[in-house]
């Protein structure tokens, strides 16, 4: 009798499993279409050179609301998914209300000096003047970005995947889109003023959706062992973005807006290849970090080599699209887009080495490995600066995009590793190694 309970319990995971994993593949391609269909909408409208200077100010923001957020994403998601599990609600709460209070006052003593100076550093660090309220609008933006990601990251620990992913890939650049086609943007700085719109009416659908599937409770936690969390999650959480955003960041320095907006479109189209790796992440990493409290390592290993295979098979097709019909990707976005082919190829290899690697990140930090993702995260980060650094000065853009694709594999590599070393098993297994 209790093999047979046992047996339709594991049958009813499962089958919750695949449910949620379905949901999530296809909610995370709506995510994916709707920041595709924003990146042409916007260029369109803007053209070449002032979508260059909205895209940029997104990057700006990007990086600093990654560091306003002190590493919240991470630490929320694993804990909420542990006391989630176990219905410890005042818990859940309890860190909410202390990660919420130092997440807007990290962004909003960020957001501060670049709204402030934002004419200064526009002229004098990135030498585009007119790139200034563009800036400023990216810029007071940012709380309100910081805190509706952390409100999808609960969701997502809550297993409320269609929720989390809409929240946090699909309402603002759907609203972006309505505005500029009812509202017609004629400058990167009016682009920018709609994303601050955006922005903040996806705050308060996050805060609704809060409410609406997380169980009151109330409690307090210990300060310190959550602040020793997050920092060293911030840490990897800010290098990450730098992996993702640096190339383009440095570009901002060097490059013309219309070769800054080639740059951006052609990354934004690159992470198209991706969106089966964060669908399937958006169900896998509470249960990793679930099994892995449980002790469950035979089932972990299974799934996770599992996932990765189905990664692969979904990501191979579209990197063969990008790489042999860039032309015709590049021509949705309008005149002036067409010579950013062989940026979109490049950065569609570092991608595709992304997802075939499985999600490695998020195996090292549900089963509490912080650090080592931390040590891969800073090393690789830096290689992406100093990479930029070096090669956009003598190759130009690609150099940036070149750079972004190295630091990009060589971080999930090196994870792969690390996984090996520190759980027993081979992610990339699948593909002959050991």
């Amino acid at each position: 009798m209790y093999k047979k309970v046992l047996l339709f319990s594991k049958k009813e995971e499962n089958k919750e499993l695949v449910l949620h994993s379905l949901i999530a593949l296809v909610v995370r391609g709506g995510g994916a279409a709707a920041s595709f269909l924003m990146n042409i909408v916007i260029a369109r409208y803007l053209g070449v050179t002032e979508s260059g200077y909205f895209f940029l100010a997104l990057t700006v923001a990007t990086l600093l609301s990654t560091v306003g957020r002190i590493g919240a994403d991470q630490v929320v998601l694993r804990f909420v998914s542990v006391f989630g599990e176990k219905n410890e609600w005042d818990k859940v709460h309890a860190i909410m209300s202390k990660i919420m209070q130092w997440t807007f006052i990290g962004t909003i003593m960020l957001t501060i000096p670049l709204c402030v100076f934002s004419k200064q550093i526009a002229i004098y660090f990135f030498h585009k003047e007119e790139f200034q309220w563009s800036l400023f609008w990216a810029g007071l933006s940012m709380p309100f970005f910081s805190a509706y990601n952390v409100f999808a990251i609960v969701l997502q620990g809550r297993r409320k995947v269609l929720l989390s992913v809409t929240l946090l890939k699909i309402v603002t650049p759907f609203l972006l889109v309505v505005f500029a086609i009812f509202l017609i943007p004629t400058s990167g700085a009016i682009a920018s003023f709609y994303y601050f719109i955006a922005c903040m009416l996806t705050l308060f659908l996050g805060y609704f959706w809060w409410k609406r599937n997380i169980p009151t409770g109330r409690g307090t936690t210990e300060s310190a062992a959550l602040w020793k969390s997050c920092v060293s999650l911030w840490i990897v959480a800010v290098m990450q973005q730098v992996v993702l955003w640096g190339g383009q960041f440095i570009a901002g320095i060097f490059n013309t807006p219309e070769e800054l907006a080639q740059l951006a479109v052609s990354r934004n189209t690159s992470v198209l290849i991706t969106f089966i790796l964060t669908a399937i992440n958006y169900v896998s990493a509470p249960r990793f970090a679930s099994m892995y409290s449980a002790g469950k390592m035979e089932e972990l290993k299974s799934y996770a080599r599992n996932t990765t295979r189905l990664m692969t098979i979904f990501a191979a097709p579209v990197l063969l699209v990008i790489w042999f019909f860039p032309s015709f990707i590049m021509s949705f976005f309008g005149k002036g887009f067409s010579e950013g082919i062989w940026l979109l190829r490049v950065l569609a290899l570092g991608q595709f080495i992304n997802v075939i690697t499985g999600s490695v990140g998020y195996l090292l930090v549900m089963s509490g490995h912080e650090k080592d993702m931390r040590n891969i995260t800073i090393i690789n980060g830096v290689l992406a600066l100093i990479l930029a650094l070096i090669l956009n000065p003598f190759f130009g853009v690609i150099g940036s995009a070149i750079s972004t694709s190295i630091a990009l594999a060589s971080s999930n590599l090196m994870a792969v590793g690390l996984v090996k070393k520190r759980l027993g098993f081979n992610t990339l297994s699948i593909l002959g190694f050991k």
